[in-house]
């Protein structure tokens, strides 16, 4: 990864927050929110893939302030080399596999979208899969998200969750330099002014056009913006 890209987002304040988390949180509560119109309205929900990530209960914790409290409470889970610690690194990968979630055939498929009921889960399964890539063993951070989301997510939803996850995007979890480098690019940019052009409904009935296309070169590149605020 270029340092003069990514440095200043894994820069942490004086908390051990790295920027990438509030610029990732603010994204992903963005998204929900335009998409929120579109998910209430739709008939998808019939979906096992909707069905699943909605859950029991949408957590009312908001998105920076949970992701806040899954970065400091995994640092008193013990692991086998020490203590858990999560860096800005972990979030802008957990960013790049829920874009990957999103635009995967799958998730096109069932019609799943980041909006308020589904958001916290798929945040929640993205920064686990980022920090195991990373190289951290989270055998017992179950408890962290159900803490974490005040009780709502539960902690033995998390490894069918997990599972599902991985099979949309084919287990695809590798990110190469210049995929990283372009999402830090997109969290330094922030959300864009919602479009004209029908918004998150309008962006995902784009992407179904363009799938035979998008499906190739997803398997190359590591980084796609979400369909609706990060659209270029």
């Amino acid at each position: 990864m270029s340092a003069a890209v990514a440095g200043p987002l894994l820069c942490e304040d004086d908390q051990g927050i790295p920027r990438s988390l509030p610029l990732l949180a603010a994204l992903v509560e963005a998204e929900a929110r335009l998409c929120a119109p579109t998910a209430a309205t739709s008939r998808s929900a019939d979906s096992g893939l909707i069905r699943a990530f909605r859950g029991g209960a949408a957590p009312k914790v908001p998105m920076r302030i949970f992701m806040e409290r899954i970065h400091l409470l995994t640092r008193s889970v013990p692991a086998t080399r020490g203590m858990v610690r999560i860096d800005g690194t972990a979030f802008v990968l957990a960013g790049i596999y829920l874009t990957r979630f999103v635009r995967s055939a799958a998730g096109r498929e069932a019609g799943i979208l980041v909006e308020p009921a589904t958001a916290h889960r798929l945040v929640a399964v993205a920064v686990l899969l980022a920090a195991k890539f990373g190289g951290h063993p989270p055998s017992k951070w179950n408890w962290v998200f159900q803490d974490s989301s005040e009780g709502a997510i539960r902690a033995g939803e998390m490894a069918g969750l997990e599972g599902r996850f991985l099979r949309a995007i084919d287990f695809r979890l590798s990110v190469d330099s210049a995929g990283f480098d372009s999402f830090c690019k997109v969290l330094e940019r922030g959300p864009r002014a919602p479009s004209s052009s029908g918004g998150c409904a309008s962006k995902k009935r784009q992407a179904d056009a363009a799938a035979g296309e998008e499906d190739e070169r997803r398997r190359v590149r590591a980084c796609l913006p979400f369909p609706a605020v990060l659209s270029n």
